[in-house]
């Protein structure tokens, strides 16, 4: 309330009072709260996007690659033996496996060596699944990986090779050293190469 005298006006003690005592700090933080969350959230929620976009874009981009010795062979003295009994019964195992745990689609290339035994091997799968066998040199090997990633990215892929280029093959694609037993049929490598992050392989036995 103000005294007026004559034309002029006079404050009140109480608006002298509001002039002279600052603000309470806590209450001009308060003040200024409303302003500033309306900036940060919109810029969180675009992060969360971000990162949301880049882990769907990587796990779209990933390949897989099943890599798996061939099967049994006969013992005979040719050099490009078929597979045995044991073998041919491993490689229905393989297609087995691989049509339960496979993505809806199916797999998408098969690759084998140039001999018989890895052919055989992938044979049924190829069967099933209506895919020709992309036939590959073992001593062009080191190159699949190469090919597979750059060709293939994003999908599944099953390569039959022999137990001293599938080490080279997988660790051509994750950078991981593996090794096989020379009597070792039945294991079988997959390798996921993902377009961002670091490859990986598991191990495991079919």
């Amino acid at each position: 309330m103000a005294w007026a005298v004559g034309c002029g006006v006079w404050p009140s003690p109480q608006a002298d009072n509001a002039i002279i005592h600052p603000m309470n700090p806590e209450l001009d933080k308060l003040r200024r709260r409303p302003f500033f969350f309306p900036l940060v959230v919109p810029v969180l929620v675009f992060l969360g996007l971000v990162v949301a976009a880049a882990w769907l874009f990587d796990a779209r981009a990933t390949t897989v690659v099943f890599v798996v010795r061939h099967a049994e062979t006969e013992t005979s003295a040719d050099p490009d033996p078929g597979l045995s009994v044991d073998g041919r019964e491993r490689a229905a195992r393989l297609t087995k496996m691989l049509s339960q745990a496979r993505p809806v689609r199916g797999l998408d290339a098969i690759f084998a060596s140039e001999l018989r035994r890895t052919q055989q091997t992938v044979a049924p799968v190829s069967e099933q699944l209506a895919l020709p066998v992309n036939v590959i040199p073992s001593g062009a090997w080191p190159a699949l990986a190469n090919k597979i990633k750059r060709e293939h990215r994003g999908e599944y892929v099953l390569a039959a090779g022999h137990s001293n280029t599938v080490p080279i093959l997988v660790e051509a694609l994750s950078g991981e050293k593996v090794s096989m037993r020379e009597d070792e049929y039945d294991a079988m490598f997959i390798v996921f190469v993902p377009q961002l992050s670091k490859a990986k392989v598991v191990r495991v036995r079919y």
